[in-house]
């Protein structure tokens, strides 16, 4: 029972750190508050005063506070406030820019994963809900996913681990940007079954070593995937139809 926790802790310890390595304004934050720190530093030195002075005095200037509680004391440094000053101001319309771009914005086909072996997941639905909360040991410990979906926004559902694709996966640049030349393997779930088929082609004539597992909802389409050889073909009529039969014979026992 223990190691069982210990194991989950840990499982949940790695998605975490992934999920910091993937946050670009994690990065971000880190970059701000180590200018901080050096510049806090050097103006501690150049204008004598304490650390903790220099670190307020760059916090203020960096952020555009203007409190102007600890001023300089010499021309150069005068200069260099307002020089970091524009900087400062730089990075806080580059910081509310990637917050609007992140949160509003829409922006198909530009962003791009550099996973290898990951999963690329094609369409969002009911049943993409259902296989990522049910997948054995957790979602995003052994590999990392990727969710191809042409939606305006994210879903809002969608675990924050997995990465996010806007675009038609009909559309090779959205299947290049989802990093499909390098995944292990691609799971199709889409309403259309043409659509799903088309897409299955396209992922073969990008990468020759990928797995792929289709969802269709009419059998009649599972000819079309047998031809180009996809492995793993899971049919809705076929599904429902096993269970009827199974279901029936259960209740004559």
């Amino acid at each position: 029972m223990d190691k069982e926790k210990k194991k989950t802790s840990l499982d949940k310890l790695v998605i975490f750190m992934k999920f910091l390595i993937r946050s670009r304004m994690i990065k971000v934050i880190f970059i701000i508050v180590f200018m901080n720190i050096l510049l806090g530093a050097l103006y501690s030195y150049f204008d004598g005063v304490d650390f903790y002075l220099g670190l307020y005095w760059a916090t203020d200037t960096l952020t555009n506070t203007g409190t102007g509680l600890v001023p300089p004391k010499t021309p150069f440094l005068w200069y260099t406030t307002t020089v970091l000053m524009w900087i400062g101001l730089g990075i806080t319309l580059m910081v509310v820019e990637y917050v609007y771009v992140k949160m509003w914005k829409i922006n198909v086909g530009k962003k791009m994963v550099n996973f290898e072996n990951h999963i690329v997941l094609i369409g969002w639905s009911q049943k993409m809900r259902h296989f990522l909360e049910n997948l054995p040991g957790g979602l995003g410990v052994h590999h990392n996913y990727v969710l191809v979906a042409n939606m305006q926004d994210r879903p809002l559902d969608l675990p924050d681990i997995v990465e996010f694709i806007r675009g038609d996966p009909e559309h090779e640049n959205i299947l290049i940007n989802a990093g499909i030349k390098k995944a292990e393997q691609a799971l199709i779930v889409l309403e259309d079954d043409s659509a799903a088929v088309l897409i299955a082609m396209n992922i073969q004539s990008l990468s020759e070593d990928i797995k792929i597992c289709v969802n269709l909802r009419h059998r009649e389409n599972i000819k079309h995937l047998q031809r180009i050889s996809v492995e793993e073909i899971v049919c809705d009529e076929v599904l429902t139809g096993d269970a009827l039969i199974k279901s029936f014979y259960a209740l004559k026992k």
